[in-house]
Formats: C-alpha cells, structure tokens, sequence
C-alpha cells in the first residue's frame, strides 16, 4: 500500500516530515496508525515520481527515526545502502 505511493502523493498527505542530511521521512497516519516513509536523497528533494527506499508502521506513536539514524540502523541490520542521487 504505502510502498507504491510517489513522494509527490506522500508529501501530499504527510503529517509531519523528518529532514536531516541523508534524506526526508515523511508521516502519515491512517487507521492502522503512524506511518514512516523513507526517502534517501541527501539534501536534495527526492523526484515526485519516487517510491520510498524503506517504509516503517504501523505505530501507535509517530516516534520514527530521522533519515540518517534509519540509515545506520539499516546498516547495522545487513540491509543494502539506499543513497540515490537526483543530479
């Protein structure tokens, strides 16, 4: 379900966006609970055609981590390197 959704349409629906220096997560809530997509793009916006390198939720909590603590907690759990470039 949120997996297909394109940055352009979470944006749209996002509740609150975590920004730092390796990528946007952005929240959205439904019925189920909160919900964190992940984009990695570095400091540049992610393009509005583009699915999310990692989904996280249902929680009842919005307490996500910021983009680059995912990143680590990725790594740290064998999970490839999501960093892409737009340029």
């Amino acid at each position: 379900m949120y997996e297909e959704l394109t940055y352009q349409e979470a944006k749209g629906k996002a509740q609150k966006a975590l920004h730092d220096g390796y990528g946007e997560a952005l929240i959205l809530k439904d019925e189920h609970g909160h919900w964190a997509l992940y984009y990695f793009y570095g400091y540049q916006e992610p393009p509005p055609h583009a699915r999310p390198h990692w989904l996280e939720g249902p929680k009842e909590e919005p307490d996500f981590r910021a983009p680059f603590a995912m990143k680590l907690w990725l790594e740290e759990h064998g999970y490839e390197d999501f960093q892409n470039d737009v340029d």
